[in-house]
């Protein structure tokens, strides 16, 4: 009975605490780190005011944007740092819709700052960032995607960060995702949005806040990121060598100014249309996690980095918590079906089930009320209506692990690429690939059945 007793324990213990205690540790430390961030940074931030104003280029890349690229221009007018230190470089990245129409109307509308259109004979994002870096005349650079929105005092938020701390290299902004467009969304897209939303919110106030603290901030956002232009240009700048050139660009200022920091600057805050569907967020994952193995293979002195030291950049610990730690959750995929075959009661199989769903159910609840509370204006009324979003984040997460996973899987048998076709597609088009083989196939088989039967008639006559 004690055996009994003891292996019971023994194998709930390892399959369900463990996973757990990894995952509340994690949590608990993210936690503390983003408390740190908060008493030590934004409060100070928030109490200066700027004396002086430097220049700003800021960057856009756009291609085929005429949907979305009036509204990012729209979002740097409003900007309350002053405009007429502002000079805004659109590249266009040879796009075949009216983008550049759009931009002349735009560029037409009052404005204090300067605002060019550098057009390039080729495609490659790389590329139209570097254009614009070097047409850029100004103190810091700021590179701001095209479908990417900017809150008014981002910009103001961002040079003071950099004012106050001389030996800030580079930094990112807070991300946060747009409500959809529409109001008839189907109730499952804007639940995808919703829990889209909470990831970004967590993810930047609380995990890049701990990285912040900890030294080992891991990309900064292409959507939105700063930099002195000084460092800037002691890099080799955008590389198309990796599908995640900001990534690479991170590691390079990491590399190239060891005595200098990069940050997350939590108050300047953008704003990103959530993914419109599944095939776009799987694209998204996929090109996320391959950017960072990319990554990590070009900076081989990060990995022989010790994991368990909390700071400093370290690509093995960057690979624990994002997947190693994940890990245990994937197993279940396998293990639960088993159990039931290996002779556990279909309610003993279930009662795990629904318990290690609770568990993580109650992680992120954490998660996001630690979110909540280090958020304001917008961002907390928008976290207080998708209170509900606690429930359904496992499943969430789940999903976009094994999008990402699908990463791992792309670097040994795919080039690298932008755009990411989602399995489903590519499974219909093997299967119509191998209809029209099969047909084929038989195709040829009749033919040479009939043109033998034929020769054989005519031997016969």
């Amino acid at each position: 009975m004690t055996g009994n007793l003891l292996g019971f324990f023994i194998f709930w213990g390892i399959w369900l605490l463990v996973p757990l205690m990894i995952d509340g540790t994690t949590a608990i430390s993210y936690f503390i780190g983003a408390w740190k961030y908060e008493r030590s940074h934004r409060r100070k931030r928030a109490a200066f005011q700027l004396e002086s104003f430097p220049s700003v280029a800021v960057i856009v890349p756009v291609f085929n944007g005429e949907s979305y690229l009036a509204n990012c221009l729209a979002s740097l007018r409003a900007q309350t740092y002053p405009l007429d230190k502002l000079h805004v470089v659109v590249v266009d990245n040879h796009s075949t819709d009216a983008t550049r129409e759009v931009f002349h109307v735009e560029q037409a509308k009052p404005f204090d700052g300067r605002m060019e259109l550098i057009s390039l004979a080729f495609r490659g994002k790389a590329w139209a960032l570097n254009a614009g870096i070097y047409m850029a005349d100004s103190d810091f650079v700021c590179n701001v995607d095209s479908d990417t929105l900017l809150r008014e005092d981002a910009i103001y938020n961002m040079v003071r960060a950099f004012v106050m701390d001389p030996k800030l290299a580079a930094a990112t902004g807070t991300v946060e995702v747009m409500r959809p467009a529409r109001d008839d969304i189907h109730p499952l897209r804007k639940a995808m949005a919703e829990a889209e939303f909470v990831e970004y919110h967590v993810a930047f106030r609380i995990g890049r806040q701990f990285q912040s603290v900890t030294k080992s901030l891991f990309t900064l956002a292409g959507a939105f990121s700063f930099f002195r232009k000084e460092v800037l240009l002691q890099t080799s700048l955008y590389s198309n060598t990796t599908v995640a050139e900001d990534t690479n660009l991170t590691f390079e200022v990491y590399q190239n100014f060891p005595g200098m920091h990069v940050l997350t600057v939590a108050e300047a805050v953008a704003y990103v249309e959530p993914a419109p569907d599944l095939a776009s967020l799987y694209s998204q994952r996929v090109r996320w996690q391959r950017g960072e193995l990319e990554v990590m293979s070009l900076y081989p002195q990060y990995l022989r980095r010790n994991p368990f030291k909390l700071s400093g950049v370290s690509t093995v610990k960057s690979l624990l918590i994002d997947h190693t730690l994940a890990f245990p959750r994937v197993v279940w995929t396998f293990l639960f079906p088993m159990m039931f075959f290996m002779g556990y009661p279909l309610s003993l199989v279930f009662s795990a089930m629904v318990a290690m769903y609770v568990a993580y159910v109650a992680i992120d609840a954490l998660y996001m009320i630690v979110g909540f509370v280090l958020s304001e204006g917008e961002s907390r009324r928008r976290m207080r209506g998708a209170w509900w979003v606690f429930a359904i984040l496992p499943i969430f997460r789940y999903m976009t692990f094994w999008f990402r996973f699908g990463g791992f899987l792309e670097v040994l048998m795919e080039p690298p690429q932008w755009r990411v076709r989602n399995p489903w597609m590519q499974t219909l088009e093997g299967l119509l690939q191998l209809r029209g083989s099969v047909f084929a196939l038989f195709t040829h088989l009749s033919h040479t059945r009939l043109v033998a039967t034929l020769t054989h008639m005519l031997k016969g006559g």
